[in-house]
Formats: structure tokens, C-alpha cells, sequence
């Protein structure tokens, strides 16, 4: 190791470690103060335990090959941090874009895991010393359609959701190593529960956004990735990484995350591990989805008509649509914020006695007011008015390395002057062919001038 990399780590070591809050629910509880309590936390917590009890807790890599037989889901692999095959590791985040992906059964994963390549199918092809495998984000709901009672095994309702259950849960299998890169979800807040092995997760308040140098690539619809490698990062590409505030906590079979809304985390499994979460929906999750409408109507436009290859830049699990069809989300997603607001205002005029309407007449008065669709031009008139183009040169100024805004006044070219004859301009200040930069007779140098659009004629 390098003394500059030395130096690299003591940094990162200096910056403010903090422990997640741990708690156990008592016997006595109430789920429904438990869920209000939770939705109004800003703050990540784990309560021990509290998932132990759950049918699922049993579950193991084995119990799941057993009784899912025949069933193949894709898995995802990706060259460990450590490997022979990568001595140095990585000082940039490796992304789901750069990993590989092969169908299997989970007794082919499980006798990958176990190190019998040669039972478990196309997966022998990774080499078990050299990459971590994981089948992650499965929808509980798909992956075990025809297995309802695994479905029932998920309890959400101890957490005051009783409506929750594994058919709007994901589930995440994978070896140790396997890891999610630091991400930020924009919709909902998250709850874990740790089934299987254990996981180490890595949390950053929302506050820490800025040194987590956040991209929308890959694109990914509600996920905002960190271009830091939190567990190697690059501190002369990020140097701000080094103070950002971070949490850390390791799950244990049976314990439960929650995660509040605009947390980054990066999770990674510490050994075989087996885990589900659910997303709680929020009120704010309206705004966000047309947030993200325009996020992703603009990414995708401007990718493809540069022609990117949508395999770099787009995250695997991903459609993007068509521009028409994006269009027609975006215009959905406002829609839908308009029904809201009319549905509270309609709450609002509960209390003065006012006859509510119906939620099918509120959607057609919606429907009615904004029967026209959403066009580019007005996308165009929403992105060019003067602030947002104001904000947008400001972030292209920094990414040019220039600190702040120049006020420096324009000067016209003696192109723009009314009075054109050359015989009225000073021979010293007329430029070169094309606006260029030349000397006078005094060897004075002449500020260089774009072009001018507009010509002067003399009347």
C-alpha cells in the first residue's frame, strides 16, 4: 500500500462513525402506535428479534432448493473485491451494468455456494474464489406465484400492517461478499428483516448527499447511485467522502431494519444470507413519482439520441420506454398529484358540512380540467426558464472545475455596432477573419469574439 493510500484510509477513518439505534418490541406493544411511531421517525432503528417468530425464520438457502424444485431465477454475479483475479480491488463502484447474470435452481445456487461447481449447472462457469453470486429484488409475488404458503410466511402486520404480507415483499439470497451499491430510494421509507446469515449495513442521512457524489446513471427509476466505493473509495475523485457522516449496524437472523425515507445505505452480506423488506408507501411518494417522470423522460431522451448502448447505461432490471410513453407517465404522475390535491381539499370541505364527491367523479372533474396531453413544448418551457437554466450552468461550471459564477459584462463585438463602415472603426480594434484573436499595430492583443448571428447593415 502506498503512503498516499495510507493516508487515503486514515481519512476515511476519521470520518464520523455513528451506531444505529437498538431496541426490542416488549410483550405488550401496540403494532398500530408502533406504525405511526415508525412513519414519523427520521432516524434508522433495529429492533432485535423481532422477526424470529415469523414462519420464515426458518428458512435457509436449503429449505428454499427443496421447496422450489425445478424453479430457475436469474442470479447475479460480480468479481469479488479480493479476488485472485482482482489483487488491488476496485477504487470505483462497481455497478449492476458491469456485473453478469445466468439462470439457475436454488440447489444449482446452493451447490455453487457449497463449492460443487460441478452440480450446479451453467453457475460452475464462475470461478467460487473469484466472485460472489446474489438473486436479489425478487418480487415475492413472481418468484413464488405458485407457492402462496411461502408468501403467507411474511408478518408485517407485528409492525402495524396487517395488510402487508410476501406478496408486496422482495426478497434478497446471496453468497457473502454479495453487495447492492449505495443507493438512495426515493419513493417510501423500508423495512428489513434479516431471515438468514448476516448483513452489514452501511446508512448515510440525507444531509450527507452531496459528498456521496450521487448519478442517475445507471438509470434506474427511484434509485440514485453513489459513484463512491464505500468500502474503497477514491478520495482524489471524492475527497468530500472522507467527512460524511455515515451508520453502520450488522443484521442478525431475525432482527428488523427500519430505514427512513432519503437514507442512503450499501448492504452487504457477511456470510450466505437470506432477507426481505418491504417499501411503505408515503404521502410525498406523489411528488417523487413526478420527480422521476422528468428524471427519466430527460435521461432517456438525451441517452438515445446519443445512442448508448442500453446495456452500459441502463440498470438491468429497467424499461425505459418510448419518448411517447414517457411523456405519458410523466402526464399521469401530474394527474394523479392533481387528484390528490382535489381529494383533500374534498376531506378539507368535510368539515364544513359540504356533500363530498365520489373518488369516480373527483377523477373525471380531474380528467376533465386536463384532458390535454402533456407535449415537449411544454417540457421545453418548464427546463429553459431562466432559473433552471441559471442552476444548470452552475453545475456545469463545477464539473469545469470553476468555483463560482463569473459576472463578467458582456462586450460587443464591433460587429454588433450600428455604424459598420470600416472607415468609422478604428483599424486597430478590427478582428481577424472569423472573430479571431490578433494583434494591433501597437502589439496590443484584441479580446477574441464568437461569431455574431445578427449582421449589421448600413442603412
Amino acid at each position: 500500500m502506498t503512503s498516499s493510500n495510507m493516508a487515503d484510509e486514515r481519512d476515511v477513518n476519521k470520518a464520523k462513525l455513528r451506531e444505529v439505534e437498538r431496541t426490542s418490541l416488549a410483550s405488550d406493544y401496540d403494532p398500530e402506535k408502533l406504525r405511526i411511531n415508525l412513519l414519523n421517525r427520521t432516524k434508522p432503528v433495529v429492533f432485535n428479534g423481532a422477526a424470529s417468530l415469523w414462519p420464515c425464520s426458518r428458512w435457509s438457502p436449503e429449505f428454499l432448493a427443496s421447496e422450489l424444485g425445478d424453479l430457475r431465477t436469474k442470479f447475479r454475479f460480480c468479481v469479488r473485491e479480493k479476488s485472485s483475479s482482482n489483487e488491488n480491488g476496485f477504487k470505483r463502484a462497481i455497478m449492476e451494468t458491469e456485473c453478469e447474470f445466468e439462470e439457475a435452481t436454488f440447489l444449482e445456487f446452493v451447490q455453487w455456494v457449497d463449492g460443487f461447481s460441478e452440480k450446479s449447472g451453467l453457475l460452475s462457469r464462475f470461478q467460487r474464489d473469484s466472485y460472489w453470486c446474489y438473486a436479489d429484488y425478487k418480487y415475492m409475488a413472481e418468484l413464488f406465484r405458485d407457492f402462496p404458503h411461502l408468501r403467507r410466511s411474511v408478518k408485517w402486520d407485528s409492525f402495524g400492517f396487517p395488510q402487508r404480507s410476501g406478496d408486496e415483499s422482495t426478497i434478497w439470497i446471496g453468497s457473502a461478499e454479495a453487495s447492492t451499491p449505495c443507493h438512495v430510494d426515493t419513493y417510501g421509507c423500508n423495512l428489513v428483516a434479516q431471515i438468514y446469515g448476516q448483513k452489514k449495513w452501511t446508512l448515510f442521512p440525507p444531509e450527507e448527499t452531496p459528498k456521496l457524489y450521487p448519478t442517475r446513471i445507471p438509470y434506474e427509476e427511484s434509485s440514485v447511485f453513489s459513484q463512491v466505493n464505500i468500502d474503497n473509495p477514491d478520495l482524489s475523485r471524492f475527497p468530500a467522502f472522507a467527512s460524511a457522516v455515515r451508520y453502520e449496524v450488522t443484521l442478525a437472523p431475525g432482527d428488523v431494519l427500519f430505514v427512513p425515507k432519503k437514507w442512503w445505505h450499501y448492504v452487504q452480506s457477511l456470510d450466505t444470507s437470506i432477507s426481505i423488506n418491504t417499501w411503505i408507501e408515503l404521502e410525498s411518494d406523489h411528488i417523487e413519482r413526478v420527480r422521476e417522470a422528468i428524471i427519466k423522460t430527460l435521461v432517456c431522451a438525451l441517452k438515445n439520441e446519443e445512442g448508448a448502448d442500453e446495456s452500459v447505461w441502463v440498470n438491468p432490471s429497467e424499461d425505459i420506454g418510448t419518448y411517447r410513453q414517457n411523456m405519458e407517465y410523466l402526464h399521469q404522475a401530474l394527474s394523479a398529484v392533481k387528484q390528490r390535491e382535489h381529494e383533500n381539499a374534498e376531506r378539507a370541505m368535510k368539515n364544513i358540512k359540504e356533500p363530498l364527491c365520489s373518488l369516480e367523479e373527483t377523477q373525471q372533474r380531474v380528467l376533465n380540467e386536463y384532458k390535454d396531453k402533456l407535449c415537449t413544448d411544454d417540457l421545453i418551457h418548464c427546463i429553459t426558464t431562466p432559473d433552471v437554466v441559471d442552476l444548470l450552468m452552475e453545475k456545469l461550471l463545477g464539473k469545469f472545475g470553476i468555483s463560482q459564477m463569473c459576472s463578467l459584462p458582456l462586450k460587443s463585438s464591433p460587429r454588433d455596432e450600428k455604424v459598420c463602415s470600416v472607415d468609422k472603426i478604428p483599424s486597430s480594434t478590427i478582428p481577424s477573419e472569423g472573430g479571431g484573436l490578433h494583434k494591433t499595430s501597437e502589439g496590443q492583443e484584441v479580446e477574441k469574439h464568437l461569431p455574431c448571428k445578427r449582421k449589421c447593415v448600413d442603412k
